[in-house]
This record gives structure tokens, C-alpha cells and sequence, in this order.
């Protein structure tokens, strides 16, 4: 005779195994359907082999740590980079300090609204490289809250010391950040010449949708360079150094470097006191050749110019005389969360002067393709995962 009771334990114990089992599989399923989506970057540059490089850089960097990056087309100015930004049609965009701290001072109010380039189109959107689980993170609708301008006067800067003996323009302009104002002064090499100063300047006006980077620890500027024989010798290594032995020296240069002020003969000798030998003008690309074919000791450059080699020596602005311009990474607030930040700034802090010159080199002068030169770049200083 069947024992119902048994029965009825026997069956409440199926159907708990069963209900059991079909709880743990729908868990399993919904967990396993889960998909984490990489954050997007869209990255947007100026049409020049320094802008275009730099892209390439920051975007392989974030690639290679998980992210997802859409490339912009180049745009033609710094305005249609920055409205770009504020439109939401690009997150990244690397500029020049010195340019967006002048752009910010005399558009911030406008800027946002206002640019004479059309929004660029992407042209292609990068996988991420390595692992498919990547970091998620929403994309949240940008608001432009720019201060406006109250007031903006021209004066004549002071002359600073170790500064050229001349003045210089100087635009100050008073922001309203509500309960507060700020005047900022922009004048040449006379105010803002370190990339530091420039970046502290930026922070104070740059409206709240936007944030920057650490700037690159690479210089944009006219430097002096001398043969490293010739700057063994006399034990130069500033333009101090240089004023010392000026006078026997012949330096070359193009012919705005003749009658320059504040980057050429006139600034050097207010500014250092420095009277050369003889000038020896060349046409421009020729500095580095002269210099090499023993035709003068020294010459006039751009920091970044490929022309310039490791047999040479790049005196140190000891005066801080020459404006310098550095590169910065422009985000919207929106993209730069903590992990898109860390990895900007550690690109931009393993960047010198030096190591972006050979990047140049390589992409203008040798052929290498700019991805290639990055992604090799990137592999050599440890960035990215991948």
C-alpha cells in the first residue's frame, strides 16, 4: 500500500529541486547576457603633423587601456576644436596652451556658441585592443556655464626682469565667475611664458563643461641651439652661458631672426646682452645644415625642428625670456572621469621635448606611418594594456 504522505514529501522535494534549479540557471543566464560596454572617446585634432601626431598618441593610449575612440576629421582652427567640445561632437581635442589661454580670454563667453568652421564628420571608430571587459561609463549631456567677459582694456605691459627691454601688449581682461572676478593678463612673453603659469591661468576661466589634462612636458618655443663641440668647449648650456662668448661666435638664422624682437638679435641683446661675431643668414630648414658644415657655431630653431640632432646642444632660456607653448589635453567634463584622466595625463607626463621631436622625425622625415610611430611610442614608455 503506497504511503501518501510519502508521497507528498517525496514530490514537494522534486519540485523544490526543480524550482531550485531553474532559479539558479535563470541567474546564470541573466548574469552571463550582462554586456559592459567600453566608454567611447571621439578624439578630434588640428590638420598639422604635430596636432595629427599627438592625436594619435592620446588615442592609441586609450585604446590600448580598453577604451573605445572615434577619430574626428582634422579640424582647421583651435575655434572649431573647442566648439567641437562644446557641441558634443568630440570629447579630446589637443591644443596648445598659450593659444587657448589667449582664445579663452578674448571668446570664453561666446565661444561656446559660435565658430566660423563646420563640426567635423567621423571617419572611423577603433576597437579596443586586449581584453573585450573593459571599464563602463555613461556619457552625461554636457551644460556650458562660461563666464562672461565684463570688461577688456589694452595696456602696456611692464617690463619684467630678465625680460627684453622693450614692452609689450598686454590684454587684461575681468571675468565674472558670479560672486567673484578675475582679471588675467595676456601679454606675450611678458605674462604666461611658462607652460605651468598658463595651465594655472587656463584653470581659472575655463568654463565648468570642460576640463584639461596635465599639460605635455614638451616645449614649443624658439630656442638657441650650438654645436656640441662648440658648447663643450665654452661649458654652455644657458643663454647666460651664450652672452658670455657671443662675441666670438657666429650664430645663423633667417632673416626674421636678423631684426627680431623678442626671438632674435634685438631680444638677445636686451634681454641677455649677448652681440654676436657675425650673423649668417640662411633660408629657413638650412639652420641645422649651416651649423653642421661648420658655417656658424650656433643657430636660430623651433624646439620641435627635426633638423636638429643629438650632436647638438639646446640652450636653456635661463630667464625664462622666450613664451613658451606647451600641449594640453581639452575635454568635455562628461568624458574625463577618473580612468579616461589617469591615462591622458600619463601620456602627457611621459612627452618631453626631445622624445616628440624624434616622434616628428620619424613621421615627416623617415615615412613612418603616425599609428605606427605612436603605437611603438607607447609600447616604449609602458602605456596602455595592450
Amino acid at each position: 500500500m503506497t504511503n501518501n504522505s510519502y508521497v507528498r514529501r517525496g514530490g514537494a522535494c522534486i519540485v523544490g529541486v526543480l524550482l531550485l534549479g531553474l532559479a539558479a540557471c535563470t541567474s546564470t543566464a541573466t548574469s552571463s547576457n550582462v554586456t559592459v560596454v567600453a566608454q567611447t572617446v571621439t578624439v578630434v585634432g588640428l590638420n598639422t603633423d604635430e596636432s595629427l601626431l599627438l592625436s594619435d598618441i592620446y588615442s592609441a593610449a586609450l585604446q590600448k587601456s580598453g577604451f573605445r575612440v572615434a577619430r574626428r576629421d582634422p579640424v582647421a582652427d583651435l575655434a572649431a576644436g573647442y566648439a567641437a567640445l562644446n557641441s558634443g561632437a568630440a570629447d579630446l581635442f589637443v591644443t596648445s596652451t598659450g593659444q587657448l589661454l589667449a582664445y579663452l580670454a578674448a571668446n570664453v563667453a561666446a565661444a561656446a556658441s559660435t565658430s566660423t568652421t563646420a563640426s567635423p564628420t567621423t571617419t572611423a571608430i577603433a576597437t579596443p585592443v586586449g581584453s573585450t571587459t573593459t571599464q563602463a561609463a555613461s556619457i552625461l549631456p554636457t551644460t556650458t556655464q562660461a563666464p562672461s567677459i565684463l570688461a577688456t582694456t589694452t595696456t602696456r605691459a611692464a617690463t619684467t626682469a630678465g625680460s627684453t627691454a622693450g614692452s609689450t601688449d598686454a590684454t587684461a581682461t575681468t571675468l565674472d565667475h558670479g560672486s567673484t572676478t578675475t582679471t588675467i593678463s595676456i601679454a606675450g612673453h611678458a605674462s604666461a611664458v611658462s607652460i605651468n603659469l598658463q595651465t594655472n591661468q587656463i584653470g581659472e576661466i575655463l568654463p565648468s563643461n570642460l576640463q584639461i589634462g596635465a599639460a605635455a612636458n614638451a616645449e614649443d618655443k624658439p630656442v638657441i641651439v650650438c654645436s656640441a663641440p662648440f658648447a663643450n668647449a665654452g661649458n654652455l648650456s644657458t643663454l647666460t652661458d651664450l652672452a658670455r662668448v657671443a662675441d666670438g661666435l657666429q650664430i645663423a638664422g633667417t632673416a626674421d631672426f636678423e631684426t627680431g624682437n623678442p626671438f632674435g638679435q634685438p631680444g638677445l641683446k636686451a634681454a641677455y646682452g649677448t652681440t654676436f661675431k657675425a650673423f649668417v643668414k640662411v633660408d629657413a630648414g638650412k639652420v641645422a645644415e649651416t651649423i653642421t658644415s661648420g658655417g656658424a657655431d650656433c643657430g636660430a630653431f623651433n624646439s620641435l625642428d627635426v633638423t636638429i640632432s643629438p650632436k647638438m646642444v639646446v640652450l636653456d632660456d635661463d630667464k625664462n625670456w622666450i613664451r613658451n607653448e606647451g600641449f594640453i589635453p581639452l575635454m568635455t567634463k562628461a568624458a574625463a572621469g577618473p580612468a579616461v584622466t589617469q591615462v591622458v595625463d600619463q601620456v602627457s607626463q611621459s612627452l618631453t621635448t626631445t622624445k616628440l621631436r624624434a616622434l616628428l622625425k620619424q613621421v615627416t622625415v623617415e615615412g613612418v606611418a603616425a599609428n605606427l610611430a605612436a603605437s611603438s611610442y607607447l609600447q616604449s614608455a609602458g602605456i596602455g594594456g595592450g
